[in-house]
């Protein structure tokens, strides 16, 4: 029986401003059947308090899997090292590039004029972050994820100054996330699994993306959305409708007829 629903933002709960009726409907089922539901996203926990707290899911593993929250409190992560950090900023200044970091409960945006991440911001909704000041610089929080705005022959530059590999996923041409050596959706997932003593057999993820890849190799139940890239498909126990065709629902319903909730 499944006992936690992990769900993809982006392309699987919702698109911008957009959720299905049909999406709260089954959310509401999975949690009167006792399941509990988690976010498990590439975005930051400090953007989606508002989708999270709407929705009624308590656990949110964000950041592609580097923190975990309980109702926006912090249960665990794994941050860049600070020196790293400052690293990367200093390198970017020098290239011209943008980079946005993800905290706990902020972001932080090392330039105000940005227009990649405008064009970011416009296609798929980014909050407002905090332009970094020097003092901010000077004493910045832990960091959970950093994007830098830079094609692909530029990253290398970012990525030698890193010791260890670094969980890269390049998610525009000229955009590209970086994690902490060893993160990705599955590993974040995984603890939490452990921290509610669940085997990963007893979880479902929902998603559409490759940065969904390890997450729906780990689970029991692999829902993958309609709109969904087909590497994640292949790895499918269920390929629901998409987003737009009351993908979620369409998926819970299945799971009561096969007895999984």
């Amino acid at each position: 029986m499944i006992k936690l629903a992990a769900f993809d933002v982006d392309g699987t709960l919702r698109e911008r401003d957009y959720l299905p009726d049909s999406t709260r409907t089954a959310l509401r089922k999975l949690k009167e059947k006792g399941v509990a539901l988690a976010i498990c996203t590439g975005r930051s926990e400090f953007e989606l308090v508002a989708l999270r707290e709407e929705l009624g899911i308590d656990w949110a593993v964000s950041c592609n899997g580097s923190h975990i929250g309980y109702r926006g409190t912090t249960v665990a992560g794994t941050p860049f090292p600070k020196e790293l950090i400052q690293s990367w900023l200093t390198l970017a200044e020098a290239r011209g590039h943008e980079v946005l970091l993800y905290a706990a409960d902020s972001m932080y945006l090392n330039r105000a004029d940005a227009p990649r991440f405008r064009q970011a911001q416009s296609e798929i909704g980014f909050l407002e972050p905090t332009v970094l000041s020097a003092e901010l610089r000077a004493a910045i929080p832990d960091i959970y994820q950093c994007i830098v705005y830079c094609e692909a022959d530029e990253q290398g530059a970012y990525t030698s100054l890193a010791e260890g590999d670094l969980y890269v996923h390049r998610w525009r041409p000229w955009a590209v996330d970086f994690n902490p050596r060893g993160m990705n959706k599955a590993v974040g997932l995984k603890r939490l699994l452990e921290h509610l003593s669940l085997a990963p057999e007893e979880a479902a993820a929902f998603g559409d993306g490759l940065n969904d890849l390890e997450m729906m190799a780990l689970v029991g139940s692999a829902i993958v959305m309609g709109n969904g890239c087909d590497e994640l498909k292949a790895l499918a126990t269920f390929v629901t409708k998409s987003l737009h065709e009351d993908g979620i629902a369409h998926a819970v319903d299945h799971l009561e007829r096969t007895a999984a909730i």
